[in-house]
């Protein structure tokens, strides 16, 4: 019996990219450009950062199907076992630490109490802790409210209240420059 099927890749649905999206990239450059000139940023305070997501149950998106198919279903697509890693670049060229962003419903999903402790006792106290801004600053003998870059997309996550708030409330000094949405993909290095 010939079943005749093929490999495929599996189907989900594709990010739209503006019609406008080079115009609203040149106005998101401009503004970064503008805060750089205004605020006198050198470029190892200006930073750019993107998370991804790291699966602890690796699943591939190849399966087999019926040749012809148009929506293909793969095992562990939805897999949640995961955490998120923020992956930070300066402008001046320099990789900044990864940190890894950790959620869940039961404390079992998080890392342990030691971990956290270890990582507390090693000099990390919380979100973007690990940006080297503090560090640079003092080096270069730059008063600790010298102005920031942090070039992160437009997720709701990052428009939130909270993250906003938390960010005047803990590092007024860092200035949030957004991508446009849609444009990750053509704007952010950080990718």
């Amino acid at each position: 019996m010939h079943l005749q099927w093929s490999v495929h890749t599996s189907t989900r649905a594709a990010q739209k990219i503006l019609s406008d999206w080079e115009q609203q990239c040149v106005d998101a450059f401009m503004h970064i450009a503008y805060n750089i000139k205004l605020f006198t940023i050198p470029p190892e305070l200006v930073i750019n950062a993107d998370q991804t997501r790291v699966c602890l149950i690796p699943a591939g998106d190849k399966t087999w199907a019926p040749t012809g198919s148009k929506q293909v279903t793969t095992m562990a697509k939805e897999e949640k076992q995961q955490f998120s890693l923020m992956v930070a670049t300066s402008a001046a060229g320099e990789v900044i630490p990864f940190q890894a962003i950790h959620k869940g419903k039961t404390m079992s999903s998080l890392p342990s109490f030691e971990s956290c402790a270890k990582g507390e006792s090693m000099g990390s106290s919380g979100p973007l802790e690990v940006l080297p801004t503090g560090a640079f600053k003092a080096c270069h003998f730059l008063p600790q409210w010298q102005k920031s870059i942090l070039i992160i997309d437009i997720w709701s996550v990052h428009r939130s209240k909270e993250f906003t708030g938390w960010m005047k409330g803990n590092h007024p000094d860092i200035k949030i420059n957004y991508i446009p949405g849609g444009c990750t993909g053509k704007f952010q290095p950080a990718m």
